[in-house]
């Protein structure tokens, strides 16, 4: 048990280590801190571990110290999660962003987006909590689970023939499928343009099966607003670090392209 939290800390400054450096390209300090550290925990787990075997072999003493040692190694694993602060976008951190963007003309940092974030930063609070977001997004659907019908999808790719993506509101959800040649960079505006889509289909009242123009009108605008907007978006997710060159998240289903072809991705790059 001591060996595990020793190896937890290791861990958890190994991965902060890895942070800095690895950036810069220095591999050897990274690999040499590794070994050094790897080494230093294992040696003070079995120490402390032996040396509390010597204080008596009482299974009553063994088995009082497993139970206050076993949740100073759980903790010590969650720390050590926490600890884990690399600026990776996923849906969630994604949607969290451009949230704070269309809201502030800002994004926050790594940890500025922990109090909106549930478990270690791959689910978001539910809507009423502070800074929550209204709209459900789901990546990566088939056509049939995004659309009502074919002329649903006409009408969509009517307003957004030149782009790498497809939005539709369907179910209270927010559907996008991507096309095969998409990049990260779709892949932000996307989300960024599907969260201002909601919000415009919101405050105006606007429902597909009751004002269908005015659904398309909504769409073409925001689709406008975030071509505008992504550069100055991209440019603040660059100065607080975060890493734009790809987006990770849970797709379970497939992807539509323009094609009519269907094909399974998780990370789009």
């Amino acid at each position: 048990m001591f060996e595990l939290i020793h190896e937890s800390i290791w861990i958890a400054s190994h991965m902060t280590f890895t942070k800095h450096f690895a950036p810069n390209g220095n591999i050897g300090d990274i690999v040499a801190k590794d070994d050094a550290q790897m080494s230093t925990a294992h040696l003070l787990g079995m120490l402390s571990g032996v040396g509390l075997i010597s204080i008596s072999h009482s299974p009553v003493f063994l088995f009082g110290a497993f139970a206050v040692l076993s949740p100073i190694n759980i903790w010590s694993t969650v720390k050590m999660l926490h600890a884990a602060e690399f600026e990776i976008l996923n849906q969630a951190k994604l949607t969290l962003l451009s949230r704070s963007f269309i809201d502030t003309g800002n994004v926050e940092g790594y940890t500025g987006l922990r109090p909106r974030e549930v478990g270690f930063g791959e689910w978001i609070k539910p809507f009423g909590a502070k800074g929550g977001v209204s709209v459900r997004i789901k990546m990566g659907p088939s056509a049939e689970e995004a659309y009502g019908g074919s002329g649903e999808i006409e009408g969509v790719v009517r307003v957004m023939q030149q782009e790498n993506y497809l939005l539709n509101y369907h179910r209270n959800t927010m559907y996008i499928m991507f096309h095969d040649d998409a990049s990260s960079n779709d892949v932000i505006r996307s989300i960024l343009h599907s969260i201002k889509f909601h919000d415009t289909l919101t405050a105006k009242g606007i429902t597909k099966e009751t004002d269908w123009e005015g659904y398309m009108d909504a769409l073409d605008e925001t689709l406008a607003w975030a071509h505008k907007e992504t550069p100055a978006f991209m440019a603040e997710l660059a100065s607080k670090k975060w890493m734009t060159d790809a987006v990770y998240w849970n797709d379970s289903g497939m992807r539509l392209t323009w094609e009519g072809h269907q094909s399974k991705e998780q990370v789009s790059q």
